[in-house]
């Protein structure tokens, strides 16, 4: 897939998430709280996202192609919609579920930020503050934090769309690489998404 079309298809993707009425979500029975399921989350990203010992976490000798590129400034972005909507529902509910997994997204930002700093690539996010980012994901975190600022369960039926955004695109993303350090990072962020949409789907 040409870089053109992954961008026409992302575009067709944000347009459809923001345009949706409602998602149909299929829930397992889980024993686990919320909480149980984010420190899990977080356990793990601690121990895999920041190992010093793997020593090709530092190998910056790749040379990426656009399509490589492009996933990595797109997930550095996606991550910041999730943590500063996140962070916006924590302000208007004060749910812990909020704040923890936010922390985790922030991890997520500084894990893709290390390997676009790693590769000399330019930061997209570098002069935006909270709420703030390029035109196509302005639109979309406005979207995001109007409709969960109904009601709670609103915010939680937010927090589903965005980690079942962030899983969809991570895998697509795996797809177009073979870069051991990226491939790395994206499995680590996918394991995490995985466990925040059980959370966010356990308060439904």
């Amino acid at each position: 897939m040409n870089l053109n079309n992954k961008k026409m298809k992302r575009t067709f993707k944000l347009l459809t998430l923001l345009t949706a009425i409602g998602i149909a979500v299929v829930f397992s029975s889980c024993t686990k709280t919320d909480d149980d399921v984010v420190n899990k989350s977080a356990a793990s990203e601690q121990s895999t996202l920041q190992n010093p010992d793997r020593g090709d976490n530092c190998d910056f000798t790749a040379v990426l192609t656009e399509d490589e590129i492009a996933d990595l400034l797109h997930m550095r972005e996606e991550e910041k919609v999730a943590r500063d909507v996140y962070l916006k529902f924590y302000e208007l509910y004060e749910k812990p579920i909020f704040t923890n997994i936010a922390q985790s997204e922030q991890k997520h930002m500084d894990a893709v930020l290390n390997l676009i700093q790693g590769y000399g690539l330019t930061d997209p996010v570098a002069d935006k503050g909270e709420g703030e980012f390029t035109a196509a994901f302005q639109e979309l975190y406005n979207s995001l934090v109007a409709e969960g600022s109904e009601s709670i369960t609103g915010a939680y039926e937010v927090g589903v769309k965005i980690e079942e955004l962030d899983i969809a695109d991570l895998e697509e993303c795996k797809e177009s690489t073979e870069v051991t350090n990226i491939l790395r990072v994206y499995n680590n962020l996918l394991a995490a998404s995985e466990n925040h949409l059980n959370a966010f789907s356990s308060k439904l």
